[in-house]
Parts: C-alpha cells; sequence; structure tokens
C-alpha cells in the first residue's frame, strides 16, 4: 500500500496518509480521471527508508500526470530531504534541501505555522512529508515552502534506466 495521497493543484502539494477508503480503481475511476482533466493531479507516494528517515520517493500518478504536476512534487520531494524520486518513466535525483524556515497557512482557521527548530526538520525528515493537520484547529494544511528553492533535480534517463540516457540537468 502507499504511504500517503498527494493532490496537486496550481503548483500547491497536500499530503495525506494513505487509506484504503481513497478510489484508486472501480467505478470511482472515473472521478479520478475527470479531476485530472479539471486540471489536478492526484498521486499515491510510497516511501523508501535508509533507517528511519525517508530517503527516495515512488510516485503514481492516478490522475493529471502533466509536466507541471511532475515539477511541483518533485520540488516538494527535494524541500522535504528525499535525495531521488521514481517518477512514471523517469529516476530524478534530488539535491535534498530540507532545513532553514518553512511556512505553511491552515485553510480553516487561516493561522499562519512557521518553523525551523531542528526537531521539526527531524519529524519531517522521519514523516517523510511537512505536519498535514492544524493544530490549532484540525483542519488540512497544504504542505509547507521554505524561503530557499536550492533543489536542483537531474533527470536520469527513460524507464528510470540509468545510463541508457544521458542525465540532464534541469533548471528549477
Amino acid at each position: 500500500m502507499p504511504d500517503f495521497r498527494a493532490t496537486i493543484r496550481s503548483a500547491q502539494v497536500r499530503v495525506v496518509d494513505w487509506g484504503p477508503h481513497l478510489a484508486r480503481s472501480g467505478p470511482l475511476q472515473t472521478l479520478l480521471h475527470a479531476r485530472g482533466r479539471a486540471g489536478i493531479a492526484l498521486v499515491d507516494l510510497t516511501v523508501v527508508r535508509e533507517e528511519d528517515l525517508a530517503d527516495e520517493l515512488i510516485a503514481e500518478f492516478l490522475a493529471g500526470d502533466r509536466p507541471a504536476h511532475r515539477e511541483a512534487l518533485v520540488r516538494w520531494a527535494a524541500t522535504v530531504g528525499y535525495r531521488r524520486a521514481w517518477l512514471p518513466g523517469e529516476v530524478v535525483e534530488l539535491e535534498p534541501c530540507a532545513g532553514g524556515a518553512a511556512t505553511t497557512a491552515c485553510t480553516g482557521c487561516r493561522a499562519r505555522l512557521t518553523d525551523a527548530d531542528p526537531r521539526f526538520w527531524l519529524g519531517v525528515r522521519r514523516a517523510g512529508r511537512f505536519p498535514a493537520i492544524c493544530p490549532l484547529c484540525g483542519c488540512d494544511l497544504p504542505q509547507w515552502s521554505t524561503m530557499s528553492d536550492r533543489g536542483v533535480p537531474e533527470r536520469l534517463g527513460d524507464r528510470g534506466r540509468r545510463g541508457e540516457a544521458e542525465a540532464v540537468r534541469r533548471a528549477p
């Protein structure tokens, strides 16, 4: 089973814990495709851990697999501290850039949350995502952003096979 379900809309990433109640197939699949046509990506995420830290991310797009959505997911993964992202048809080497001040705003009470404490970042690295629930009102939180955008992905080639295609450096 995946670890998380990500929703990407307008370059904003939201991540919730995966559960069997989330649609993957069957009659609800038509709703998944409709979200993709509406410009929204739904992605199941599986975390590969090195000891107790999130290290690599495997993404399965259920809807909305578009370059802008991939870029938002890759940028988020680098910010969380992943070193590699496995996307459909490609592997992306990341320059992890976890650390520093991170911020988000609650969609319910509109509180602005900011944290830069090393313990906060250790929790993010262990969980494989930023906190997703507001500690004040319990509403969902968009994934946090940082002041820096140092993560520059390196594409490793078609279908994730190292050596079969030349790695290309992409600008963020």
